[in-house]
């Protein structure tokens, strides 16, 4: 299980972090069977954020 931060999440399980892209590279090692989490408020949750080629998604986010 990979728990992960980030700034906002959208629906889709994209993440804002805080642009260095560490989680990213992070994601992007582990194998596919690894369950990824983010972890957020309510008020990070949006619709939809903007998103490049090497952007890792999370396969669920989890809010509070």
């Amino acid at each position: 299980l990979a728990l992960v931060p980030g700034l906002a999440f959208d629906r889709r399980g994209h993440r804002l972090g805080h642009g260095h892209g560490y989680f990213d590279r992070w994601l992007a090692r582990l194998p596919k069977t690894t369950p990824t989490v983010g972890l957020a408020f309510t008020f990070q949750l949006l619709d939809r954020l903007p998103t490049a080629p090497h952007d890792r998604a999370v396969q669920t986010v989890l809010t509070g």
